[in-house]
């Protein structure tokens, strides 16, 4: 069996576990369209998801490498949450929108998809183009703007390539 067989088999399950996880009942109708869903989705995904070569090989460093990753987004989700209520609260409203070039020398295509999504999940930060090694940021405060350059998200992700 090809590797893009087991790519598309995994993230199936992957989904259709989800679907199991968000529906919370387990009947037979629900679960046959929730498959069926699965299948739907990856089926017509098929050309836009990662492959193998494009990702890490999975192992035990890895699994615990993107754990810790996620806890630390989510940190910073947090504490941008805050932030961002803060600043919107504020009787003034110190919002300076900017768009903040970036440069980030990273060569996988998932990496930088992770951290196109992880600078967008974060409140006061959106990710409106990524190319190649470019990315241009619009951020909620010109100190926001400029904590994006030094994130360590990126730093992790260059860390991870070299390993």
């Amino acid at each position: 069996m090809s590797k893009n067989w087991l790519n598309y088999i995994g993230t199936t399950l992957v989904l259709f576990a989800f679907w199991v996880a968000v529906s919370g009942r387990f009947d037979w109708p629900q679960m046959t369209v929730g498959f069926a869903a699965s299948v739907f989705v990856v089926y017509f995904n098929r050309n836009l998801l990662i492959t193998a070569e494009d990702r890490p090989p999975v192992t035990f460093k890895t699994v615990l490498w993107i754990l810790g990753y996620f806890f630390k987004l989510l940190r910073d989700i947090f504490i941008a949450n805050f932030q961002v209520a803060y600043i919107v609260l504020h009787p003034k409203m110190p919002i300076v929108p900017n768009m903040v070039p970036l440069r980030v020398e990273i060569e996988s295509m998932a990496s930088r998809v992770l951290l196109g999504n992880s600078i967008t999940m974060c409140p006061g930060t959106l990710t409106v183009l990524a190319d190649e090694k470019d990315f241009l940021v619009h951020a909620l405060t010109i100190e926001s703007g400029e904590e994006v350059k030094t994130w360590h998200p990126i730093t992790r992700l260059q860390q991870m390539e070299r390993e």
